[in-house]
């Protein structure tokens, strides 16, 4: 059919995960719902035939279960269940943070979200069951509860849903993505590393495999979508790294931090200390929680958008970074008067002090701060981040 269209254009059948084109043969490539959640390795496949600075323009499905239309795809749940959950993570990528993590994680940059307008329109519920019958998903219903009673549920959904003189009528949501291929896929020059052996996981070469070292390259992957360089660095003792992590959630309990206030601590302790990791990814944390305008102003040591009990936490987490001999009793009181009692003060300090351990470990040995994690924090937090090493030239 398309040869039929376009007799002239250059028209392939293959697989989207081993395009049948060679490295940088386009300046654009685009698909319209067409890359799932199912199948994320075939943006790898984009980014690989994309020129350096080209471009991708992609749609998923957006957010369904909210659309006004969403009722036009309720027979496909007619399907088997792990039919159904498999249809529920193919259109993952339209949810909030997904597409762009991908993306991100491909290799792209100045990545943008964009909402489609869309709508399907059919002239009368026999029309929308023939056509919801020709769909991918509703071959899975067909399968499971046969083409009679497929019809009968789309065509009795849709008499609900007539208006009078006009077309059936289903707005589902749709996002759109634009992103760009750097021009240097590195991003990064790597005459930044300077002399000698250095990784993006610092100066030490990688530990032996191990179980507990897979473990936790696996903990990664299943959190961010990839193995992080401290992770990397700290894999050489993961039950340290496990026990500081252990003494941090304790410390967190005891203090009745909050996931905003544990944000506030780690950005003003590590922007103190000069520490570039914990800065970009507790500043995109924080971003995530209170802001961008926030957390970039903690990073900077510019506390006004902060309440009161807010700002507190983030003097002190400065002051103990900076010289804890120099704190006073003054400085105590201050907590007190901000409403920390006398046990909840300590519990703010151990977790201040592990994370000025957990930082130190990374900066002296020479961790950078992973490359998704640099082009996925807002461009304040970025820009916020004047300090430490450099952002990460590899994939993890």
């Amino acid at each position: 059919m398309a040869r039929d269209r376009n007799p002239q254009a250059d028209l392939r059948v293959g697989d989207m995960h081993a395009l049948p084109w060679g490295d940088a043969t386009f300046d654009v490539v685009t698909s319209f719902r067409g890359i799932w959640g199912t199948t994320p390795d075939a943006v790898a496949e984009v980014c690989r035939v994309l020129a350096p600075g080209g471009r991708v323009g992609i749609t998923v499905w957006g957010h369904i279960k909210r659309s006004p239309g969403a009722w036009a795809l309720a027979p496909f749940t007619l399907a088997s269940p792990p039919k159904v959950e498999n249809q529920a993570a193919m259109v993952a990528l339209g949810r909030p943070g997904t597409g762009e993590g991908l993306l991100a994680r491909s290799g792209f940059v100045d990545i943008e979200r964009i909402d489609i307008p869309f709508v399907w329109e059919f002239a009368d519920p026999a029309a929308y069951a023939r056509a919801l019958a020709s769909t991918g998903p509703a071959y899975e219903a067909l399968q499971a509860v046969g083409e009679e009673a497929f019809m009968q549920s789309a065509t009795d959904l849709a008499r609900e849903r007539v208006r009078a003189g006009l077309p059936l009528r289903a707005p589902i949501a749709v996002v759109g993505y634009i992103a760009r291929k750097p021009a240097d896929r590195l991003g990064t020059d790597r005459a930044d590393v300077g002399e000698g052996r250095w990784s993006d996981a610092g100066f030490l070469d990688d530990p032996e495999p191990s179980a507990d070292v897979q473990r936790l390259y696996h903990d990664d992957v299943d959190l961010v979508g990839y193995v992080m360089n401290a992770s990397r660095l700290w894999a050489h003792q993961p039950a340290t790294q496990g026990g500081l992590f252990d003494l941090l959630g304790q410390a967190a309990r005891a203090g009745s931090l909050t996931f905003r206030q544990r944000g506030i601590l780690v950005a003003a302790s590590a922007s103190a200390l000069g520490d570039s990791y914990c800065s970009l990814a507790w500043g995109k944390k924080l971003a995530g929680e209170a802001g961008a305008d926030v957390a970039a102003g903690v990073l900077r040591g510019d506390d006004d958008r902060l309440d009161p009990s807010e700002r507190v936490l983030a003097e002190w987490a400065r002051q103990i970074t900076r010289d804890p001999n120099a704190t006073d009793a003054g400085d105590v009181q201050a907590l007190r008067d901000a409403g920390y009692d006398d046990v909840q003060i300590f519990a703010i300090t151990v977790f201040i002090a592990l994370r000025i351990a957990f930082s130190t470990v990374n900066d002296a040995l020479g961790a950078r701060p992973d490359r998704a994690l640099g082009e996925t924090a807002p461009a304040s937090v970025r820009d916020a981040v004047t300090f430490g090493r450099p952002v990460g030239v590899g994939d993890g």
